[in-house]
């Protein structure tokens, strides 16, 4: 286990380097010039005259590293002795935007393998800190719909592999499947205009994670809990629904077909209670689907719900991104692509240990 794991913490090496490589060419090939981008957001496109202006683009270049190499190397032509003819020539070069996208220069960046994504078009503010300001609530968001989702959908899919063709079976089959069928968007508009509607039931808040005064001076952490908490109940059954109806059917089925398999008519043949069955013998093989499922938990937490958090007005990754698409704020989109493609290959790993965890018959040491 542990060379196949060092194995694979070794292949993130490569990895990292493909992701970063098609990262760094998706910003170079973004439409729009960064320096212009950047200096209309920060009001001076206009306001400032000719001369000054092109000093500023000009630092402002240097700044982000635009007036350096594209990469290690370039292929050009260079003329033959002046005969007219040209032939084909490499120029490597060691200071290069793309080293600079990885490593940092030491002075304005520290590159993407320090967590440094650059500096947001939009804010001019770095977007690793933007990164960390949003990501908490999406972090809080994604997990606690998939504890929940997974805390109901695996006893309720046994149940209803268990009992296959009851009364309890078809009618959770019934729910699931409509549940499962209604759009994200509509649930989502529904509950805010049943359940933070004044004129309908005004339970909950419409809008945020918090009163729009903020916390009271001195307030403690279940003081936060307890003003926050109304905000959350809505976005939480919405991040919850769709995952556990699609866990729940998962579930089901991979137990429907365990429950037919040779070593569980043994083990009742052999006199053990069908709650051993179920528990004991039948529920750890009948998770690889859902383990498999788990591998994109991972990305979720970086990436949110776009469509939850714009309709609740939540602050987190999935509104960033949303508002990074409608600027074009590229660093932004970029960082959270390169994220996500670490965050999958590691869901993919934690997938694979999960295997070997619950059924010990899987051995990666050969």
């Amino acid at each position: 286990m542990r060379s196949y794991l060092l194995r694979r913490i070794l292949l993130f090496i490569p990895t990292i380097f493909v992701i970063a490589l098609i990262s760094f060419v998706i910003l170079l090939n973004s439409p729009g010039d960064p320096v212009e981008r950047m200096m209309q957001a920060g009001g001076t496109g206009e306001l400032i005259p000719g001369v000054l202006q092109e000093k500023q683009r000009a630092a402002l270049r240097h700044q982000l590293g635009l007036d350096l190499p594209v990469f290690y190397f370039d292929i050009h032509s260079v003329s033959e002795n002046g005969s007219g003819r040209y032939i084909p020539a490499i120029s490597f070069h060691l200071h290069n935007q793309f080293h600079r996208w990885i490593f940092g220069d030491g002075v304005n960046t520290n590159g993407i393998i320090c967590g440094d994504f650059g500096v947001s078009y939009l804010t001019q503010q770095p977007v690793s800190g933007l990164i960390s300001d949003r990501i908490g609530w999406s972090l809080f968001f994604t997990l606690t719909s998939i504890f929940l989702a997974y805390l109901i959908s695996i006893p309720v899919g046994i149940k209803s592999a268990s009992q296959p063709d009851s009364t309890f079976d078809r009618t959770s089959t019934i729910i699931l499947f409509l549940l499962y069928s209604l759009p994200l968007f509509w649930v989502a508009t529904l509950l805010l205009m049943t359940f933070a509607n004044p004129d309908v039931l005004y339970l909950f808040p419409a809008a945020g994670v918090k009163p729009i005064d903020g916390y009271t001076d001195g307030a403690g952490i279940f003081s936060k809990i307890s003003l926050s908490l109304p905000y959350l109940i809505l976005p939480t059954i919405c991040y919850t629904y769709s995952s556990f109806t699609f866990l729940t059917r998962l579930m089901r089925s991979s137990m429907v077909e365990i429950l037919g398999s040779d070593f569980i008519k043994t083990a009742r043949a052999k006199g053990l209670s069908e709650k051993k069955v179920l528990w004991k013998h039948a529920l750890k093989n009948s998770l690889f689907p859902v383990i498999t499922v788990f591998a994109h938990v991972f990305p979720a937490m970086i990436g949110g719900s776009v469509i939850i958090e714009s309709i609740f007005t939540i602050p987190g990754m999935g509104n960033a991104i949303y508002q990074g698409i409608n600027t074009q704020d590229y660093p932004l989109l970029i960082a959270v692509f390169t994220i996500t493609g670490l965050l999958t290959a590691t869901g993919y790993l934690v997938s694979d240990l999960l295997y070997a965890w619950i059924d010990p018959r899987i051995s990666f040491s050969k």
